[in-house]
């Protein structure tokens, strides 16, 4: 999933892969192949240069690494928000849980 976020994460920014290797201090004649390679899944980069990728996107690093395409939706969704409603969400979120558990109807 790392590779698909990537992708989706630097379009979405509108920024070419040579232009988003350069960003992240890479040669600028290595630069697109490098990206690309990474959004292919043919490589995927270390976690120092995975938080750089996220840093530079705009994106929690969670997003990038989420298995779960509705879960990488609330966690993007969510780290959009200013931080008072973010504290708001999570504590709506674990209400709704509490119930959910005391209901027994979990999932």
């Amino acid at each position: 999933m790392f590779a698909t976020r990537l992708r989706e994460a630097r379009l979405r920014m509108g920024i070419a892969q040579d232009k988003l290797g350069v960003m992240l201090g890479l040669d600028e004649h290595t630069a697109s192949a490098r990206i690309s390679r990474y959004e292919s899944g043919i490589h995927e980069p270390a976690l120092k240069t995975a938080r750089s990728l996220a840093d530079s996107l705009g994106v929690p690093l969670g997003y990038l690494y989420c298995d779960d395409d509705r879960l990488a939706q609330i966690i993007l969704a969510a780290s959009e928000l200013p931080a008072r409603d973010q504290e708001e969400l999570l504590n709506a979120l674990k209400e709704r849980l509490e119930s959910l558990r005391s209901s027994g109807d979990t999932k």
